[in-house]
């Protein structure tokens, strides 16, 4: 465990993990127009960075410094339907991704909207996985091989939108940490059901929301699609890439890093 703790450490100093801004960052709208707001935010007492409104949904852009990346990955940071935990599942984890080798797009997708948030989220993050797929070139991101990630309730929405990409192009990958409301009485929505592309799914027992990972997971397992699973011991629920990550859930970035290879 000490050696997979720092080996999470270097990996999140590599990234440049404490620097990951608002400031510099590029913003598309969901058609491709430059430019876009950031929207506000604070930080809590807890470190976290919280969106509680998303005005006009659009995209963060972290394209990687070596060319070519390996992919482009969609990521859906979470906060119940009600925030956007922008840093330590978004930003953050953007710049972790960019030292894995990937170009990273953060979707900022509508939070707190009332009885219509789940619909407009999904609306706009396929809106999000299309534009990617079809002009990711022109942001200078790898349109080769693209997937989605979540968080939580970006974990839903993330599964939900590998399940609509189906009907289309499907995303390439997908990867959901401790997810949530993927499951009722133990077994898989169908609106989350997965494509059978590569999956990595990683929560904690002590999460409330750990049984949504065990359906998921058995439900893979039972239907032939490749799911890279792991249920660590003790970690909580929404660890993201905290600085410092929970002593029982150091090892999911390098854990992560290998199944993208």
């Amino acid at each position: 465990m000490i050696k997979s703790g720092v080996m999470a450490l270097s990996l999140l100093a590599a990234a440049g993990i404490s620097n990951a801004g608002a400031d510099e960052v590029r913003r598309i709208s969901l058609d491709g127009k430059e430019g876009l707001a950031a929207p506000a935010s604070e930080m809590g007492k807890d470190g976290i960075e919280r969106i509680n409104k998303v005005n006009e949904p659009g995209l963060e852009l972290f394209p990687c410094k070596d060319k070519p990346s390996k992919g482009t990955v969609l990521v859906c940071p979470g906060g119940g339907y009600f925030i956007l935990a922008i840093n330590h599942e978004g930003r953050d984890i953007a710049k972790m991704l960019n030292g894995f080798g990937y170009d990273v797009a953060v979707l900022l997708y509508h939070v707190n909207s009332g009885d219509k948030t789940r619909d407009m989220a999904i609306d706009e993050a396929k809106k999000a996985l299309s534009l990617l797929q079809k002009r990711g070139t022109e942001f200078g991101l790898n349109t080769k091989r693209i997937g989605v990630m979540g968080f939580s309730a970006g974990g839903h929405l993330a599964a939900r939108l590998a399940n609509e990409s189906k009907k289309g192009t499907p995303a390439d990958f997908m990867i959901l940490i401790y997810p949530a409301y993927l499951e009722k009485d133990g077994k898989l929505l169908d609106e989350v059901l997965p494509p059978k592309v590569p999956v990595f799914v990683y929560a904690a027992v002590d999460d409330k929301y750990s049984v949504n990972s065990n359906v998921f997971a058995a439900y893979c397992k039972d239907n032939g699609v490749k799911c890279d699973f792991t249920m660590a011991e003790k970690g909580g629920h929404g660890f993201g890439i905290k600085n410092p990550l929970p002593e029982g859930v150091k090892d999911w970035p390098e854990k992560l890093k290998k199944f993208l290879e």
